[in-house]
């Protein structure tokens, strides 16, 4: 009998994959019961060492480098700051943000997409500051060796970068690490426990990466709001100034001695299609081509049961004001890598209400008789999270969902539209499709899923038939695959053929794999940083 998830045999060059790893990072997390310490982000965050005595030898008074951010959403702001830890006052950074304060999506900002069957702009990006973190926050995992199976070189390397430095990443964004200690308490040699993956959700509070720069750290930053790049001037292999565009049609122009191209994916490789139109020279072949995000169904629905498998409770725990999950890595016959995970209390109308809230809804489906029939729900959902520490699941039935990769290649494609924006700019013409070999990992997973359901005596019933056509599945909107590594830019973010472009986001990204990938770019963004404070 096959062996499931991700200590599969299958791989996709028929050779084994490599064992996952020995406990580091976030494979699993337990509470260390210690004192509290001050959070790292109450304050100036404490760099890593190289960056810390980087910055100590930089000398005072004017500044020597003009630095250009393009884009102060998640990683923008996450970059900012550590420009300043590494810089202090020897740089002047100006970030340019097409929005402002308030958080906007794609039709409130005018920049609607071409999308045709997918949600991904429309619903997956959002224009202000602080970015996509401000709406969603967003999970914290890593990639590890389990996410290369075929042991190909490229993704060798995104692992290497990202295990040296999660821990970085993870005292920027959890402050108080103490409180996270990366052992694996479950591992017992079984089969399940060995594909476990943790992740960890931002703090409600803490999630909106802009606002966590303390105010003596914003004003070190020149901020452009409500402006909109859209050109660059190119000199021989850099860019002299990127010109700007404001709502009511000012132009002007901005020089720096570097840019960072951190608009989020869709818009960053809308503007790289741009500069490559208008400046032939720099065409790289696969800009915009292998779009691919995770697609997301429903499998299962277990009723009348703890989310217990194989001895292992999935029920999600709230440790120092974060909610900690598990996910189980899924690897499909054809060498495709995802993940399981759960989703509870997804018919209870006072959850849905409280999610709406939490994620900035600015109305709401719920009336108050859901809510007053909820009460002993919102209850039980309080105490839990209050007092026992752990997401109250209401004992009627949850879900098994798998998000599954995308194949690569793929004939997925973003591509300038005719169509102008509000700005007069060409709008994304985004081509997006579910392919065979993507419903055939699918498939391959949901056996193995069910396999461990029966042999935990669970009662189920099955929502995703391989068999037929109607099955609902979705993109999740983790955009990547189009601005790769390794052909646009470098492991370190530098654009091909420029000397002084740099681009984070998660289209430099060949996949997804077997997480939510955001601050597995942050990884990118530390050892760009330490390669330039190496010299």
């Amino acid at each position: 009998m096959k062996r499931p998830f991700a200590s599969c045999k299958t791989a996709r060059n028929g050779n084994p994959p490599a064992q996952p790893p020995s406990p580091s990072g976030l494979n699993n997390v337990t509470v260390k019961k210690n004192k509290p310490t001050t959070p790292a982000d109450s304050k100036l965050p404490n760099a890593g060492a190289v960056l810390q005595s980087a910055g100590a030898g930089l000398p005072s008074g004017a500044p020597s480098k003009r630095i250009c951010v393009i884009g102060c959403g998640t990683l923008g702001s996450y970059l900012i700051r550590r420009l300043l830890d590494l810089y202090g006052g020897a740089v002047e950074i100006i970030a340019v943000e097409m929005g402002d304060h308030k958080i906007r999506n794609e039709e409130e900002m005018g920049v609607t997409a071409e999308a045709g069957n997918t949600n991904v702009a429309s619903l997956g990006r959002y224009f202000g500051l602080g970015g996509t973190s401000a709406r969603w926050g967003g999970q914290v995992l890593f990639f590890d060796k389990r996410d290369n199976p075929e042991n190909d070189p490229i993704w060798a390397e995104i692992i290497r970068i990202n295990r040296k430095h999660q821990q970085t990443v993870l005292e920027q964004l959890l402050g108080n690490t103490a409180r996270f200690v990366s052992i694996n308490p479950e591992a017992s040699g079984g089969e399940l426990s060995a594909s476990l993956k943790t992740g960890v959700w931002l703090r409600y509070n803490r999630r909106n990466l802009y606002k966590r720069m303390v105010r003596p750290v914003r004003s070190r930053v020149q901020l452009k709001t409500n402006r909109r790049i859209v050109g660059f001037q190119v000199e021989g292999n850099r860019i002299g100034a990127v010109v700007l565009k404001s709502a009511d049609g000012k132009v002007e122009h901005l020089t720096a001695d570097r840019f960072y191209l951190t608009a989020g994916a869709l818009e960053s490789c809308r503007l790289m299609l741009k500069l490559q139109a208008d400046f032939p020279e720099l065409h790289q072949q696969n800009t915009g081509k292998n779009f691919g995000d995770h697609i997301s169904t429903e499998l299962f629905v277990v009723q009348d049961a703890r989310p217990v498998l194989d001895g292992i409770d999935f029920t999600p725990q709230v440790v120092n004001g974060s909610l900690v999950t598990k996910r189980i890595v899924a690897l499909a016959g054809n060498g495709m890598v995802g993940f399981v995970h759960f989703v509870f209390n997804k018919d209870i109308r006072a959850f849905k209400f409280l999610k709406e809230m939490l994620f900035g809804k600015m109305s709401t489906s719920i009336g108050i008789k859901d809510l007053l029939q909820g009460a002993g729900f919102l209850l039980r959902f309080a105490w839990g999270m209050l007092v026992a520490k752990r997401l109250y699941v209401h004992p009627g039935q949850w879900s098994v969902q798998l998000d599954m990769e995308q194949a690569v290649p793929n004939s997925n494609s973003l591509a300038l539209a005719d169509l102008p924006d509000r700005y007069g700019e060409p709008a994304l013409r985004i081509n997006w499709d579910i392919s065979k070999k993507d419903k055939e990992a699918i498939a391959d997973v949901r056996n193995q899923v069910e396999a461990l359901l029966r042999r935990n005596k669970l009662k189920f019933k099955a929502k995703y038939d391989p068999a037929v056509t109607g099955n609902k599945v979705e993109d999740v909107y983790h955009p990547v695959g189009f601005l790769p590594v390794g052909s646009v830019v470098s492991m370190t973010g530098k654009v091909k053929g420029l000397e002084n472009l740099w681009h984070f986001s998660t289209a430099m990204l060949p996949s997804a794999r077997s997480i939510n990938p955001t601050a597995a770019v942050m990884c990118h963004i530390e050892e760009h940083l330490e390669e330039e404070a190496a010299g």
